[in-house]
């Protein structure tokens, strides 16, 4: 910037803060509550606070800019007045405790930062009243008032969602942020009316960690909140850049969504200016992207997050539950959503919530019949309305995570229907929800997905096939398909409809909604919820009119799942030719396409049998999950002490889990015994003695004219069934089989394979090796990189530059339908024209100025090429 530059913005922000104007709305008045546009007003007075502390750090004296400073302190003492005069014997803080007084008081503590040197004889105008009622006022609406919005003895998360938590920590994250440059780590005593509270320094108080970690432990691989409660469906929260720590950072990756969606997150970025602040914040700092669980569960906050990694493209299962204070003071921001889900995978939203549209709008997208949830005869509990929660508290419940399966229960009740909704995250690749429904008196519940696509649709809205003869519904959206099957024990019937969800702001969308009903005083609904992006599994139905079942083969695994209203001994199915046998409430069984033992669960369960081999037993009925990891160790859990009996083919070399009392192992009936003291997982490893069933060499892959060829070398092997070669796009979260190569069996001769991958993609692709045994063990090699053949990216060329009346736009793509849109600074699209390869825009009539042109695929919205910047002139 040129000296005249600066010294001509340095003028005009000048000019713009002499300018401001000061007056504040009163609190409330016999025509309403004014006081709602503080909300607006607090973060202007933000705003210009932001701009003079940088007119004081650009070398601006204290006695240039002492009109701007005026200005500032008549606009926070008019604010502080007015929050503080009361109507009808009621003040502002003592009525209002959410998002709008955290708003009103951070502004106000800011301002008492940066005027920290200012001086009145009126106490509405000093800045010690200022920091007084900002700091007690946080203290008691987030962490100390019976109607608080967060706790801090826990994760509880804040009340009014996710939205409303970044719409309050606007304000927040700047004035924590000054205070943390302005004052030490350190506890003052603050006076608010005649109460006197002692308060850490907010910038370093450990109690808003608990606060951050809960929304950077939910939001969807892409970065963006989950649309729980009056959320909108395309935010993510930069500001936390402002908390100075790494770990609250995360990247955005949106290449799954269309040009409207991305022309709403630009829109917030350029319009909140504390975004823009945070974004250059975050920019200093690099995200640590720390390791995300399988599974995080936050009862406090009503959050049951399953999911398979921490990069975008991990597959994730919100379920909701929200009870306490997380539900109670939550009040008009909350929907009917109790045990509602959110499916998100591959880069891809695929289970919608609805979303939020805007406070006067949100009836449309905000009941239960909008959300992936339930219906008792129809209906679901009623939304929460202003001053009052939803009427259906949920508890998480019962929840654990092992290294092949996670699981979590969200029990809820309503009308007269008490439901617990059983998840099940299997091998992160796709996920059983089990729902049981009991009531005193016949209803129909009706079971709903709400998927990501139209029945009749096209790529941009998402497609929807209808497959309800084979129980399954299958939503398509930019290339990623969610197939859900859903069965019940019973009499069942499946139909569709159609419901709209917010797309961006204020702008909602079709999709296809499937439902499956079932009639009676108890239901069992049993789900398989698989997303995928290139071969879908074989699911089959095996419900009976007293279980709920099916079973699932994905090419490398065999399951079967049952569900009973019982505690009995009864045969779910066939996994191959043996029946399996369970008395647990839910069961899953697995084996491997050898048909080895792969994994068990049972929940509420003593005893699981595979034909005439006892798999497991407990002493005790107990919730228990038993696993083989690799071919050398094995995984478990229990809920409760039992003495739990597993089959297992040699001694285990160790045993170990914070409940284990002790085990004993009975070598002629292949059977060890253990015995738990209290819930736990535990870990059984084998003997490492038990020689390598194939030494490997070496694994290289490499790109030819035809293909990827693969060539590996194996110095000995032993019982080698052979190797099922895998890949992986760099665009998959998994890798796929492609192809079996069989082994040599045993040999201690040097073979070399050889492997030509005819349909390998031209982009980025890993592969791994498969590695089998005999007796059905396997182990994966490492993985081979193949980078991707070179293409051109594509561009956009425009000329002349500046143009006048009219310019040329130039595609260098593959020819395709080209939707062009040329916006104003503000976003707005002013003008949009379809094209293919070169096409010529007329611009005469548009005022003169920068705009943006943005290229997008005329059917998905995707964009297709760096947007460029065009100058028309006068």
């Amino acid at each position: 910037m040129s000296v005249a530059e600066r010294a001509s913005l340095i003028a005009q922000t000048k000019t713009l803060l002499e300018e401001l104007n000061p007056a504040v709305e009163p609190f409330a008045n016999f025509s309403g509550t004014p006081y709602t546009e503080w909300q607006w007003r607090s973060k202007e007075l933000i705003d210009y606070l932001v701009a003079y502390d940088l007119l004081r750090g650009a070398g601006e004296s204290a006695d240039l800019l002492q009109a701007s400073s005026a200005k500032l302190q008549q606009f926070a003492g008019n604010l502080y007045l007015e929050s503080n005069k009361p109507f009808l014997g009621v003040t502002f803080y003592r009525q209002v405790k959410n998002n709008h007084a955290l708003m009103t008081a951070a502004a106000l503590g800011m301002a008492a930062v940066v005027l920290n040197d200012a001086s009145s004889s009126d106490i509405n105008q000093q800045p010690t009243s200022w920091i007084n009622v900002a700091m007690y006022t946080i203290d008691n609406v987030l962490w100390q008032d019976a109607g608080r919005q967060s706790d801090a003895q826990s994760i509880a998360g804040y009340a009014e969602g996710p939205y409303y938590f970044k719409y309050a920590f606007l304000n927040c994250l700047p004035f924590f942020r000054a205070m943390g440059h302005f004052l030490p780590d350190d506890s003052r005593i603050y006076t608010y009316g005649n109460i006197s509270r002692t308060i850490q320094n907010p910038y370093f108080d450990s109690r808003y960690d608990k606060l951050y970690h809960w929304i950077t432990s939910i939001l969807m691989p892409d970065g963006r909140f989950p649309a729980l409660e009056d959320s909108y469906i395309d935010m993510g929260m930069p500001e936390l850049a402002l908390t100075g720590k790494a770990q609250y950072v995360r990247p955005l990756a949106l290449t799954k969504l269309d040009g409207r969606q991305m022309n709403s997150l630009t829109a917030q970025l350029r319009d909140l200016p504390v975004d823009m602040r945070a974004a250059y914040l975050a920019a200093q700092l690099t995200p640590t992207q720390p390791a995300q669980p399988r599974l995080t569960a936050l009862p406090q906050s009503g959050n049951l997050v399953f999911r398979s990694g921490a990069d975008s493209l991990a597959n994730y299962l919100h379920v909701y539950g929200k009870n306490g204070l997380a539900q109670t003071n939550s009040g008009g921001h909350s929907q009917a959503d109790a045990g509602s889900f959110i499916l998100h995978a591959y880069g891809q939203l695929l289970a919608l919530d609805p979303g939020y549209l805007s406070y006067n709008r949100r009836a449309e997208v905000g009941n239960a019949s909008n959300h992936n949830m339930l219906l008792v005869d129809g209906t679901g509990p009623d939304i929460g309305t202003s001053g009052a929660a939803n009427d259906a508290p949920a508890t998480i419940q019962r929840t654990f995570s092992t290294p092949q399966l996670s699981y979590g229960e969200v029990q809820t009740a309503y009308k007269e229907a008490t439901i617990t909704r059983k998840s099940l995250f299997i091998r992160d690749a796709y996920y059983l929800l089990a729902d049981v429904v009991t009531a005193p008196t016949d209803h129909t519940f009706t079971w709903q997905l709400h998927g990501y696509g139209l029945e009749g649709g096209t790529p941009a809205t998402g497609e929807f096939q209808n497959k309800f003869t084979g129980h399954e519904g299958i939503w398509t959206k930019n290339g990623v398909s969610l197939l859900a099957h859903v069965t019940a024990a019973g009499l069942t019937a499946y139909s569709t409809a159609t419901n709209t969800h917010e797309v961006v702001y204020n702008v909602t969308e079709n999709h296809t909604t499937m439902l499956v009903e079932s009639t009676g005083a108890q239901a069992q609904f049993l789900a398989a919820l698989y997303p995928h992006v290139s071969v879908a599994p074989t699911i089959s139905t095996i419900s009976t009119t007293a279980m709920a079942g099916l079973t699932n083969a994905d090419g490398h695994f065999n399951d079967i799942a049952f569900s009973q209203a019982d505690t009995i001994l009864v045969t779910g199915g066939t996994l191959g030719t043996t029946p399996v046998s369970s008395d647990a409430l839910l069961t899953f069984y697995s084996c491997n396409a050898a048909g080895e033992f792969a994994q068990a669960f049972l929940e509420q369960g003593k005893l699981l049998r595979d034909g005439d081999n006892q798999v497991l037993s407990s002493s005790r009925r107990a919730s228990i999950s038993w696993q083989k990891v690799s071919a050398r160790q094995y995984a478990g859990y229990v809920s409760r002490s039992t003495v739990l009996l597993l089959n297992l083919a040699e001694a285990p070399l160790s045993l170990t889990g914070p409940g284990v009392d002790q085990y004993t192992y009975d070598a002629a009936n292949q059977q060890l015994s253990i015995v738990f003291t209290e819930a736990s997982n535990f870990q059984v490893q084998l003997s490492a003695s038990r020689p390598l069933p194939v030494e490997l060499v070496h694994f290289t892959a490499t790109r030819q004219a035809n293909g990827v060829q693969l060539v590996w070398q194996t110095a000995t092997e032993l019982q080698n069934h052979g190797f099922t070669v895998e890949r992986r796009a760099i665009t998959e979260a998994a890798f796929h089989p492609v192809s079996f190569v069989p082994g040599q069996g045993t040999t201690s001769v040097p073979f070399t394979y050889r492997y030509q991958d005819s349909a390998a993609p031209t982009s980025e692709v890993y592969y791994r090796l498969r590695q089998q045994d005999q007796n059905g063990s396997f182990t994966y090699s490492s993985v081979a990189v193949v980078k991707g053949q070179p293409k051109p990216l594509p561009t956009l060329t425009v000329v002349p530059v500046p143009a006048r009346s009219h310019f040329t736009v130039q595609y260098s793509g593959v020819q395709q339908n080209v939707r062009l849109h040329l916006l104003d600074q503000s976003g707005r699209i002013v003008l949009q024209q379809h094209f293919q390869d070169q096409t010529q825009i007329s611009v005469g009539h548009l005022p003169a100025g920068v705009y943006f042109l943005q290229p997008l695929d005329a059917n998905t919205g995707q964009l297709l090429a760096k947007p460029q910047r065009v100058l028309i002139a006068p």
